[in-house]
């Protein structure tokens, strides 16, 4: 992904006029072409482009976008930096074709602003600021296992994941405070755009006496039916990446949406001849899950790489080399530190020097192990998998349930007997599920409108993987 120097167009602000501006207020107000393997040359605003050009999201650069899938798919190298652009990118195409639905209905109370748009883009473009090392690893596998050793890291949810949404809020906070922006938003906006990507626990406060307007909040990251921008561009892009073939158009689905009223409130809907393309997307989902994100190896590998963080978490130091410096999994609470946190780590803990004591090294040299163990391909083998089909909405009970289960049938007889001849211990046993979520379409204006619920809802899978 590049940036196009050669064309560039003048992006006037509201308080100047082109003709007053001078030649470096003029190139901070242009909009820059990006050639995207994905969506081709797309334009962005130029609050976008000074986003993009901040360390914060610089360093989105050195984060896989599918964590530990680079070791079974040599291609799925690409990261979060050209997931965020394309996602802003969808989101501002997404957004103009509402606009013009909004328009031609003639609903005035809906109207989008360019402004609104503008938001989108940058909400699209910010919603992974916070991601750690290896994507969700870090927040999914690696923070919830060091939040059980240390109670004095936040508990962020009432099941221990620090969601990498949290930490993006306050990335933009600290992008906002380095950046002019008033040029073409405010401060509300800005609150506005973090509402985009992450709902409060007390509700919208944006367009809190504008109830019409919070469709808004499902084009990013829908909480409703999670059909989102966000997830369009990563299936496109990791499906062409992997080289994994997929039906899914979300330019058709685009072009079709529109927002319609439904029990007293506003959502963007799609009509019901878009109900085998949004299932498409769905298949998409489950067959990248099944073939690539939950992958056997995979999660071996990912499972191994959590292994050697949370040996070398204490050990490790952020900023790099900063004498006041935090550990690993301390830096999700100072973002001075996160701002370094990314898959670079694994270089770090190979550079780690052995200190005087006995824990130190003896920490430092297993995770270097374990390593050296992924580069020889001597990884932790899958001895069990277990298909679980949700009835009901998963909850947290629901899961210890299935994993008490699973744990049971550990403990067989044959089971045990096997572990005995191959010197395996039960601590060596690693667990790991996922889930998959239902869709929700609304029929075109004049027909009843009804809910349609869980077209489709594909099983969890449980892998149980040997560490020897």
């Amino acid at each position: 992904m590049a940036h196009d120097s050669t064309r560039r167009h003048t992006w006037p602000s509201r308080d100047r006029t082109v003709g007053t501006q001078t030649q470096w207020e003029q190139k901070e107000n242009s909009l820059v072409i990006i050639n995207d393997p994905i969506w081709g040359p797309i334009e962005r605003h130029p609050l976008c482009v000074r986003v993009i050009d901040t360390p914060e999201f610089q360093g989105l650069r050195s984060i896989k976008q599918l964590g530990g899938c680079s070791y079974v798919y040599p291609g799925a190298c690409h990261n979060r930096f050209e997931h965020s652009i394309g996602t802003s990118y969808l989101a501002g195409c997404l957004g103009r074709a509402l606009q013009k639905k909004i328009n031609e209905q003639g609903l005035r109370k809906l109207e989008i602003s360019e402004k609104e748009i503008l938001c989108l883009e940058l909400g699209g473009l910010c919603h992974d600021l916070g991601h750690g090392p290896f994507s969700h690893l870090f927040d999914l596998m690696f923070y919830p296992r060091v939040k059980m050793k240390n109670d004095d890291l936040p508990r962020w949810t009432v099941i221990h994941v620090v969601h990498h949404e949290d930490n993006s809020l306050k990335m933009i906070d600290r992008i906002f405070k380095s950046i002019k922006f008033d040029d073409f938003i405010t401060l509300e906006d800005i609150e506005f755009i973090k509402e985009l990507i992450q709902k409060p626990f007390d509700g919208y406060k944006t367009y809190k006496n504008q109830p019409e307007k919070q469709f808004f909040f499902e084009i990013i990251a829908n909480d409703l039916n999670s059909i989102d921008v966000d997830k369009w561009d990563y299936f496109s892009r990791d499906c062409h990446m992997l080289g994994l073939h997929h039906n899914f158009q979300c330019e058709r689905t685009i072009k079709l949406a529109k927002v319609v009223e439904h029990d007293g409130k506003w959502h963007v809907s799609y009509p019901k001849s878009e109900w085998f393309n949004l299932f498409d997307m769905y298949y998409t989902r489950f067959t990248l899950h099944r073939r690539a994100y939950q992958h056997q190896v995979v999660k071996a590998v990912e499972i191994m790489i959590t292994d050697a963080l949370l040996k070398a978490d204490k050990w490790l130091t952020f900023p790099p080399g900063a004498k006041n410096g935090v550990c690993l999994s301390e830096s999700v609470i100072d973002m001075n530190a996160y701002l370094f946190v990314t898959d670079e780590v694994l270089h770090q803990i190979r550079m780690l020097p052995s200190k005087s004591t006995e824990e130190n090294k003896k920490d430092i040299e297993d995770a270097i192990e374990i390593l050296d163990r992924i580069n020889r391909r001597d990884l932790y083998r899958l001895v069990g998998e277990s298909k679980i089909t949700w009835k009901d909405q998963p909850n947290q009970e629901k899961k210890k349930d299935y994993k008490q289960s699973l744990q049971e049938w550990m403990k067989s007889e044959k089971f045990n007997e096997w572990m005995k001849q191959n010197e395996i211990e039960e601590v060596d046993l690693k667990l790991y599920h996922t889930e998959r979520t239902g869709l929700i379409l609304f029929p075109r204006k004049g027909q009843k409108c009804e809910r349609k619920l869980t077209v489709e809802r594909f099983p969890s899978v449980i892998h149980l993987h040997v560490a020897k």
